[in-house]
């Protein structure tokens, strides 16, 4: 069987003959991207051919040839998903193709709340096997539970007896400590006095994997750690990785199984600088978009990948701990919030849920951009939500140069009064000098096109300007311009210029169109005619300047100082749901109460969407949204 080996990991792995390099890489656990899930579709999964025996790999394919490989790069780059391995091969993995590492910027938000867990703690006299009358140990625990808390009727499961006879002198008369769950089930016996009560705060996105570890007494975050998600290795997007269930439902239980490995190797490092116990762990909310809560549940979720669109499964559950695999308290509960629809996942409900009471005032949008943009108008106390199919322009895929957020991606374009064009990089956390660019990440997409129409190098029709005009404007063969050089090869760190092209623009177009035309539906069918306040939740959302996005008219006209980021309002939210029973039941309440709009099959939805095709802030004259659904 050939060998495979990936740098700079230095990994090997064998393979059969005809396999992919892609599929080699998965195999190696080396995260290559694959925006369209090894289709040759997106030309993202880009590989080096370092060194290869002779006729090691298949010929350049026709897709390769028809322009997938950047103009004018030798044959020596080939797309790891075309790239078939007939013998051994060394492959280099670029920066720009590595699938994201780095813990992406999370920020989070201190919300006040009242501590009111479902799980408490009380410590009982538990009688010996001598005391009368005769009775099992379950019934003794049980009756010394009721005697101390006051309660009739407490449900005790054989699985927690169980957990408790593994213990020394289980049986002998002691005092121990019970936890209950919603006060009336028993889900740990362990012997002596524990008062502190733990847990876990976790929001799973299609990138990243955010988790807290809390004080659920004090309601106060002990510790937080963030990851890529390792699903990247099976696609970029969660078509991808639909894809790749539909093909082997096997990659279902790897892609679960690698979701809880994260989880717990996140908790187990809290843990230790901590010093809580993972058994002191009881409880655990978690939040993610439909297709991460699915696969957490160990549900398929291709049925979201096609029409009708629908989830298998939407209600909020929660779940044994133990039954996931998570490393906590064997009987602690997972609660996973509700989801709204196929798009609108348990991410965007809790963002809604850290929204105080003036969000139900007046007009308020609620927005959450991504490959898929979610947006939530709040009008006169109702709620209303549709999802926007924004294109993965927006978190820098099927951009020529597009990245992930992280060190090294261009996050910030200006064009300085000379007119240079400027950047900035996203820094790394253990250098002090900026890193040179690798490529586009979202926020750097948007900002470069807000700041190029600004200095007239891209119309607003969305067109770049003559290749004249700028020294950076290159033309194409026919002599129109094809794309703006923001980083010459030599200040990169990939080797090779990093450019902004016209098919990245049009890309953006129809992004901004997408997201603009269901926002202006969704103030169609509520009667709404004017925007109070736009809250931008979400890792991108956090990172954009109103000011670009106000110039490209991705949202509709408001003053800048009445848009503002609220940072990772679904992790903020699984928190509040964690420390106070009052939120979790707020969050079931909350996704009744919320209707989905669906824009698929609505007339008005294309007149819109070819208005706001245009990178400005309001068309000249754009159709008005029909009321009604």
């Amino acid at each position: 069987m050939p060998k495979v080996t990936f740098l700079p990991d230095e990994r090997t792995v064998e393979v059969r003959a005809g396999e992919t390099a892609l599929t080699a890489a998965w195999k190696a656990g080396v995260g290559i991207k694959s925006v369209c899930g090894g289709r040759g579709t997106c030309g993202s999964c880009l590989v080096t051919l370092a060194s290869a025996e002779r006729r090691a790999v298949n010929p350049p394919t026709l897709l390769e040839r028809e322009g997938l490989l950047p103009e004018g790069e030798d044959r020596h780059y080939r797309l790891a998903c075309q790239c078939e391995i007939l013998g051994a091969v060394t492959l280099s993995v670029p920066p720009e193709s590595e699938a994201v590492k780095s813990a992406p910027r999370k920020p989070f938000t201190h919300l006040p709340i009242a501590a009111r867990p479902l799980a408490t703690r009380i410590a009982i006299d538990v009688d010996g096997p001598n005391a009368p009358p005769p009775r099992a140990l379950a019934e003794r625990v049980k009756d010394a539970v009721m005697r101390t808390s006051g309660r009739r009727r407490i449900a005790l499961g054989a699985a927690v007896i169980a957990d408790f006879s593994r213990q020394p002198s289980f049986d002998a008369a002691q005092t121990v400590t019970a936890t209950l769950y919603r006060e009336r089930t028993i889900i740990q016996v362990r012997p002596g006095r524990h008062e502190r009560l733990f847990g876990l705060a976790i929001d799973i996105g299609t990138t990243s994997i955010v988790v807290f570890l809390c004080d659920l007494l004090e309601g106060a975050i002990l510790a937080s750690r963030a990851a890529g998600n390792p699903q990247a290795m099976f696609g970029e997007d969660v078509i991808s990785r639909m894809t790749h269930i539909q093909k082997d439902i096997a990659a279902l239980g790897a892609m679960q199984g690698a979701l809880v490995e994260a989880v717990n190797q996140l908790t187990g490092d809290m843990c230790a600088e901590t010093g809580v116990e993972p058994h002191d762990i009881v409880d655990a909310v978690l939040v993610g978009n439909p297709t991460m809560q699915h696969i957490l549940l160990g549900i398929n979720p291709e049925p979201l990948g096609r029409g009708p669109y629908l989830p298998v499964w939407s209600e909020g559950v929660e779940a044994e701990a133990q039954s996931l695999g998570l490393a906590i308290a064997p009987r602690a509960r997972l609660f996973v919030f509700p989801m709204l629809s196929g798009y609108i996942g348990g991410d965007i409900l809790a963002a809604v849920l850290t929204r105080g009471r003036d969000f139900y005032r007046g007009t308020q949008l609620l927005i959450d951009v991504g490959t898929n943009g979610e947006v939530v108008l709040a009008h006169d106390g109702a709620l209303m939500a549709t999802s926007c199919a924004t294109g993965p322009v927006y978190e820098g895929a099927h951009i020529r140069c597009g990245v992930r957020a992280q060190p090294g991606a261009i996050e910030r374009v200006w064009v300085d009064p000379t007119g240079a064009l400027r950047l900035a990089t996203i820094p790394d956390p253990g250098r002090d000098k900026e890193p040179r660019p690798i490529g586009l990440c979202g926020s750097g997409v948007i900002s470069s096109v807000a700041a190029l129409i600004g200095a007239g190098l891209i119309t607003p029709e969305g067109s770049l300007a003559e290749p004249g005009r700028h020294p950076a404007l290159r033309a194409g063969p026919s002599g129109r311009a094809e794309d703006i050089v923001l980083a010459p090869a030599s200040r990169s760190q990939t080797g090779r210029d990093i450019v902004l092209t016209q098919k990245d623009v049009r890309g953006v177009q129809l992004g901004k169109s997408s997201l603009r035309s269901g926002i202006e539906i969704l103030m169609g069918v509520c009667g709404a005619s004017t925007i109070d306040r736009i809250h931008l939740a979400g890792t991108f959302g956090n990172h954009l300047e109103p000011e670009d996005i106000l110039k490209i008219g991705l949202v509709p006209r408001v003053p800048v100082a009445r848009i503002h980021s609220i940072g990772n309002a679904a992790g903020d939210g699984a928190r509040l749901a964690l420390f106070n029973r009052h939120q979790r039941n707020r969050a079931l309440s909350l996704a009744k109460r919320m209707t989905v709009l669906e824009l698929s099959g609505r007339a008005d939805f294309h007149e819109l969407f070819i208005a706001h095709t245009e990178l400005a802030p309001e068309p000249l004259a754009p159709p008005q949204a029909t009321r009604g659904p």
